[in-house]
């Protein structure tokens, strides 16, 4: 009671928490983690070829007390062949996911945000930029910088390590809508062009951001020799928060093999030709930008099939431009 409701709240600070013990742990050296998996693929491999040898000494052991004839031994062999496959790319899944992206959950030694920055091998440090929310009210932009500090504080950033601030708000305004949205793509922007845009606004900071010493408020445009990564928050009203971490694409794609980023290059390359066309054309009249659906991609007759098969899919047809 008497609570003010669009008061900006610090229970974003979670992303930060954690209890580490005296020695960092492990799970966050990529080379222990890449370790572990490689252990976790040849022990799969094991397996696989132990499940073959099993199945050759069950399907000779059924034929032998007639359970299963010559006709329908085929289709058995086949069958827990296409088990074994399925199940071995399961657990291999299951081990990338383990060891690249899921290491730090449920662990309390952790914080969140520094487990996400070590599955690319980044640390606290190499977080270089920071999309405010930035409403320029006392309330907020005080409590954001304090909020934004203290995780630097908590998970050791380097003193003198300055975070750069954005403050796009101060050319775009405040949306009524999804403002992180905004915020993303201006970090995305930044990340690929390496320049840090300055709040033009800020011609005179605060004494009170002072004390906030991980943290750079620029006035003017940056151009910098490269940028790892950027946080950006949105908090709204009832002291509800959200944080966004955005890596470099090139630390996504620097992990890929010639083959998948040359096979990534390709989808990518159609997908926006695919993106160009359809702008175009709602630019030109063709179509309208939003098309929305009169009918399911199936008939009423197929429903229910379509429903309980889990192997049901469907098609576009170019033609009609519909499923």
């Amino acid at each position: 009671e008497g609570r003010s409701v669009p008061a900006p709240g610090q229970g974003i600070l979670t992303t930060a928490r954690e209890k580490p013990g005296s020695y960092q742990s492990p799970l966050l050296d990529i080379k222990y983690r890449r370790r572990q998996l490689e252990q976790r693929r040849t022990a799969i491999n094991q397996w696989v070829e132990s499940e073959y040898e099993f199945l050759h000494q069950e399907t000779e052991s059924l034929k032998a007390s007639g359970s299963l004839s010559a006709e329908d031994e085929r289709e058995f062999v086949r069958e827990r062949s296409e088990f074994i496959k399925k199940e071995a790319i399961r657990q291999e899944k299951e081990a990338q996911d383990t060891w690249s992206n899921e290491f730090w959950r449920r662990d309390a030694r952790i914080a969140p945000l520094r487990g996400a920055l070590a599955t690319f091998g980044l640390t606290i440090d190499d977080v270089n930029i920071a999309s405010f929310h930035g409403t320029s009210t006392k309330a907020n932009d005080k409590n954001e910088s304090d909020v934004l500090n203290k995780q630097f504080k908590h998970l050791g950033r380097t003193p003198g390590n300055a975070c750069m601030a954005i403050c796009q708000k101060y050319l775009t305004g405040h949306p009524k809508g999804a403002a992180a949205s905004w915020m993303l793509n201006g970090v995305i922007q930044s990340l690929l062009s390496g320049i840090v845009p300055g709040n033009r606004n800020a011609d005179n900071i605060s004494a009170e951001l002072e004390q906030f010493e991980y943290i750079l408020y620029p006035s003017k445009s940056i151009q910098t020799d490269g940028l790892k990564a950027g946080l950006l928050k949105s908090f709204g009203f009832g002291q509800v928060g959200a944080e966004v971490l955005v890596i470099h694409p090139d630390y996504i794609l620097g992990a890929l093999s010639k083959n998948q980023y040359e096979d990534y290059a390709k989808r990518i390359l159609e997908r926006q030709s695919k993106a160009y066309r359809h702008y175009h054309n709602a630019l030109t009249g063709v179509h309208s930008f939003v098309q929305i659906k009169s009918s399911p991609p199936y008939t009423p007759e197929q429903e229910t099939d379509v429903y309980l098969n889990p192997s049901a899919r469907m098609q576009y047809d170019a033609a009609s431009s519909k499923y």
